[in-house]
């Protein structure tokens, strides 16, 4: 069997699908990932296949501070980035899916709902986090939808209103779909258009949400897909974790590090002032390499996650759920700091878990101290994160993706 993934964004959004492709793959499979250059050298070192999709995702700074404002970043991507761009997309993908057996895509891949319409290829939509799947029932806390949380009937009004106030986002793609005779979409394809028919795929875990009785018909939640392997760990990184007490680990994932402005510098304040030793994973943008030298803090570029987080005392991050998942895995009380897009809502429920304490970004430089103060002396957060983490770790998410997508295939 061929499958092939569509995936646009930050690695986030391609890290599950290189987990489940490694799943089928293990079974004999063939899994190749459709997506823009950048990600090229993670498909790669996962053993997959590489597809290009359009449009590419510049190394700006200028760029990512718009694809991650907080209000305005769901606006950018999809008009100024995505949409514009839906013809190369279309083009790319329609190559690599020449052959295959089921496509699969995330929310961002704009062109698989055209793709599948065109070429007839099973194809099953698949949900990172709980927000996108738009319920009424289990509402999404996001910057673009600040009214939702009173009764579902309420909640599918204000859903419903949000759809129309974005319609524009969708005209240019609905144009195009119309121009290639393919019809429609049959709902906006920034809610629940982005979704196939034929199966969704929930790839987060139940401690997180379970599936909404609203949900998109024939949804099935597979449980976590966490992230294995990666590169060895930097020797240093392993001797400063060894080296004293488990240190605080501070990091903002791959996307919203370009954004970082001076959260690396409040949080080695904040270190300091509680007397904690501190990992600052500051990516590549250059954030915190400026701080003064001092033995109880390391400043590292990137490490893997789950060779790192079973160290830490706490993880202080920007609420991806990935990084959360990971966490929640180490068995390690968490800080979130949500920046934008799907992060309120993935930090809102590890907070409701009992494993996080969220502090908005603006409030962090004066609050960063006092709260992760609260979590480190928290004995009721470390008992639940240590009670959590061998049931997420257990839920195996992507042998049961890969299980769905088989059974999809046949």
């Amino acid at each position: 069997m061929r499958v092939v993934f569509a995936s646009h964004g930050s690695l986030g959004d391609l890290v599950p699908f290189l987990e489940i492709g490694k799943a089928l793959a293990a079974r004999g499979h063939t899994a190749t990932v459709a997506t823009h250059p950048a990600h090229r050298a993670s498909v790669a070192a996962a053993g997959l296949g590489f597809a290009p999709m359009r449009p590419d995702r510049p190394d700006d700074p200028a760029f990512h501070a718009r694809f991650m404002h907080p209000r305005r970043g769901p606006a950018f991507a999809y008009t100024r980035y995505l949409g514009p761009a839906i013809a190369a997309s279309d083009a790319d993908l329609s190559a690599a899916v020449a052959g295959a057996d089921v496509l699969v895509s995330v929310t961002l891949a704009l062109a698989a709902p055209i793709v599948a319409a065109r070429t007839g290829v099973s194809w099953l939509s698949a949900a990172f986090q709980p927000a996108m799947l738009y319920s009424a029932l289990d509402p999404p806390r996001l910057a673009m939808l600040p009214l939702v949380r009173g009764w579902p009937q309420y909640n599918a009004r204000v859903l419903a209103y949000a759809e129309k106030g974005v319609e524009a986002w969708a005209a240019p793609l609905r144009a195009y779909r119309a121009g290639a005779g393919l019809g429609d979409y049959p709902a906006h394809p920034a809610f629940r258009g982005q979704h196939s028919p034929e199966g969704v795929l929930a790839l987060y875990s139940p401690l997180l949400g379970p599936v909404p009785a609203d949900a998109p018909r024939g949804t099935v939640q597979t449980g976590q897909v966490l992230q294995t392997g990666g590169p060895p760990l930097d020797p240093r990184i392993a001797d400063f974790l060894a080296d004293g007490e488990p240190p605080v680990v501070f990091t903002l994932g791959s996307a919203s590090t370009h954004v970082a402005r001076r959260f690396f510098e409040d949080s080695a304040r904040a270190a300091r002032r509680l007397g904690v030793r501190a990992l600052l994973l500051a990516g590549r943008s250059g954030a915190g390499r400026d701080l003064p030298s001092d033995p109880a803090l390391m400043v590292a570029g990137s490490a893997p996650y789950q060779a790192v987080f079973p160290h830490a005392a706490a993880v202080v991050h920007q609420g991806g759920i990935g990084t959360i998942a990971l966490a929640m895995a180490a068995g390690v009380p968490m800080v979130a700091v949500p920046f934008s897009h799907d992060q309120p809502d993935n930090a809102a429920r590890a907070a409701r878990a009992g494993v996080a304490r969220v502090v908005p970004r603006w409030r962090y430089r004066l609050s960063a101290a006092p709260i992760l103060r609260q979590v480190l002396d928290d004995g009721g957060m470390r008992a639940t994160s240590a009670r959590l983490a061998p049931l997420i770790a257990a839920e195996n998410g992507a042998e049961r993706a890969a299980d769905a997508i088989i059974a999809a295939a046949r």
